[in-house]
């Protein structure tokens, strides 16, 4: 199979993808086309009424018709014209719309299968293109295209029929121009899908640094990079306009060219049927008629030129959507998986070796300059095209980087006890806990719960038996009452204010002017610290786990905070297997087990005297932090076992 025929094949595939969500909706599109053909179609009665009145009624010819009757049949004709017309495009702004939430539906959907490392290596703003601005896009083909385009067709058709009934020299004549329509789409419409691609991949470049920078706002300020941020945005937002002025050019060129030929047809239609009249082989009327339906003939090609930027534009976002529905979740739930509503809270670690996967742009092959902030105009690879050339776009070149977080990771965790996990920076600490969750499956070995492998068990049981309470807590904007909520739905009032209570939040939730429906802003912008935890912990108490995850829990708290959170922890943690990372070894010296972890693996492991016996690496860490304490500050009885 030759290039061109497998580029159109591809071409047609992505197409048939999208249409795939009309499916549904197949009776209200094909409601859509027959109004659209009676739209265009019924008008073309139009034109032969006009040869009527001039040719046989107004010079005062034997006929049936009279002036009344031929004025009331086109009368008729627009008012059931503008009718159905305002009926389509209301229908077919309402598909649109049904169509814009389906794909985002299916599109977030999706989303929420992959795992941690889709998002490991992308912006938020640059995912939050795809869902919503390709999506918006991508409506644009039915509002504007496709459904046009069938319609077209049947317009074409009668209209050609016309034309030839008229007089088929001229109707031949007229034909003559449509090679010049094909190769003037075949060369600007790879520029303008590849001006548009430009534009989107700019654009999510720009929404991805803007969406990070106002999240890092209070980081901006504090070192005064207003300035640099600002010349960074005006720069992406110029390099965004530059390419959308280029895509808008391209695309009112064709529109001019295909004008321009039309109008060039119409010249030469009026020359031949205008020296036909004068030798009396055709009348006036039937070549102002002929010229009606030339126009209903060119007309579909005009506003296809016209439309065919935003059509290439909105191909551009089906194939960016579709860029995301091609990435297969690696965590993957299988068939018949075994369900386990209630665990007991037995972790196994067997062998579990694990490699972080990161990919990001290579800037280099993006932009000329090597800019990571721009995107360079996609250019096509010839200056002139006999056949459509590819389309399809090429996968953003990118750089991956492997590292080793886990290697050979083995050990036992018994219900109720407390594992903690202590170690240096990048020791394999984060990544152990992540794998729990299964928020990455181990790309060797086993992680079992209650001796089933976690990837045989259904991933809501799973997640269902485990909470997480890091060191920054992630709130939702909305009430407070919400986010504790937030862990069991369905709870009642009472169960949160339990929890709250619980969790040492009651008392401060209960002084604000709102209670439970204070609003705390987002990301929990609006609370301290310390409250933030203590809604994390309540969050998480009523959720009534069997198994808790606490990464550095209590590490950014100051004095106050940490004894309240320490205390609720306390609650939290009873009778529940629990994994503590901590950095402060004073925090985990009476849990059940520690596990000193150092470039992937377990260098040591036992109770804290234990290691301390030793003289290894977990002494080490310890003489360096708690060579300042005092021994009986170790003994104290309110601290706990572990944190």
């Amino acid at each position: 199979m030759s290039a061109s025929k497998a580029d159109a094949r591809e071409g047609k595939k992505l197409v048939a993808r999208y249409l795939a969500f009309l499916k549904p909706y197949r009776y209200v599109l094909l409601l859509i086309v027959l109004l659209g053909i009676l739209q265009f179609s019924v008008p073309m009665i139009g034109p032969w009424m006009t040869k009527i009145l001039i040719d046989e009624v107004l010079p005062g010819h034997e006929t049936a018709w009279t002036l009344g009757s031929v004025i009331a049949v086109m009368a008729f004709v627009y008012a059931f014209g503008i009718a159905v017309s305002f009926i389509r495009n209301r229908t077919t702004f309402k598909l649109g719309n049904r169509m814009v939430y389906d794909v985002r539906h299916q599109l977030y959907t999706h989303m929420q299968k992959l795992s941690q490392r889709y998002y490991d290596n992308r912006q938020v703003g640059s995912i939050v293109t795809r869902i919503m601005n390709d999506v918006n896009g991508a409506q644009n083909l039915i509002n504007g295209g496709v459904i046009n385009l069938v319609i077209d067709l049947f317009l074409i058709v009668f209209a050609g029929a016309l034309l030839f009934k008229l007089h088929w020299q001229l109707a031949v004549l007229s034909l003559w121009l449509l090679p010049l329509h094909y190769l003037s789409f075949a060369n600007m419409n790879v520029r303008i899908r590849l001006a548009w691609r430009s534009v989107h991949r700019q654009m999510e470049r720009l929404q991805g640094v803007l969406v990070e920078r106002i999240g890092g706002m209070k980081v901006v300020q504090a070192f005064s990079q207003e300035r640099k941020e600002m010349e960074r945005f005006e720069k992406q937002a110029k390099q965004h306009i530059s390419h959308a002025n280029r895509a808008h050019l391209l695309g009112n060129l064709l529109g001019i060219m295909s004008q321009s030929f039309s109008q060039l047809g119409n010249l030469i239609i009026w020359l031949a049927g205008g020296l036909l009249v004068l030798k009396g082989e055709f009348t006036i009327g039937a070549l102002v008629a002929f010229q009606a339906y030339l126009a209903q003939l060119y007309g579909p090609i005009s506003r296809f030129a016209e439309a065919n930027a935003t059509i290439q534009n909105s191909l551009s976002n089906i194939e960016r959507v579709f860029e995301v529905f091609d990435i297969e979740p690696d965590i993957v739930v299988k068939q018949a998986p075994v369900r386990l509503p209630a665990a007991k809270g037995l972790v196994t670690f067997e062998n579990v070796s694990f490699t972080y996967v990161t990919e990001r742009p290579q800037t280099q092959a993006q932009s000329k300059s090597g800019d990571p902030d721009l995107v360079d105009m996609a250019k096509p690879e010839k200056a002139f095209y006999w056949i459509p050339p590819k389309t399809r776009p090429d996968p953003p070149p990118t750089i991956s980087e492997q590292k080793t977080a886990l290697l050979n990771v083995s050990f036992t965790a018994l219900p109720g006890q407390v594992i903690a996990l202590v170690g240096p920076s990048g020791a394999g600490k984060s990544t152990l806990i992540n794998l729990i969750p299964r928020f990455y499956d181990p790309d060797e070995g086993t992680v079992y719960l209650d001796g089933i492998d976690l990837k045989d068990l259904h991933l809501d049981d799973l997640r269902r038996q485990i909470a997480v309470v890091l060191q920054d807590n992630i709130l939702f904007s909305g009430t407070i009452y919400e986010n504790i909520v937030y862990g069991k739905p369905e709870a009642s009032r009472e169960e949160v204010i339990a929890a709250a209570e619980a969790a040492n939040a009651h008392s401060f939730i209960a002084e604000m002017d709102l209670g439970y429906e204070t609003i705390v802003g987002e990301r929990g912008v609006r609370l301290s610290g310390g409250q933030k935890q203590r809604i994390a912990i309540a969050r998480a108490l009523l959720k009534d786990p069997r198994i808790l995850i606490l990464d550095e829990a209590t590490s950014a708290l100051d004095a106050e905070s940490e004894a309240l959170v320490t205390s609720a922890l306390e609650r939290l943690m009873k009778d529940r297997t629990t994994f503590v990372i901590a950095h402060r070894l004073a925090t985990v010296v009476r849990a059940d087990q520690i596990l000193v972890l150092d470039q992937g693996g377990i260098a040591e492991r036992g109770s804290h005297q234990e290691l301390l016996a030793k003289g290894g690496l977990y002494r080490q860490l310890y003489e360096k932090q708690l060579k300042a304490m005092r021994p009986e500050q170790l003994d104290k009885p309110d601290l706990p076992r572990a944190l």
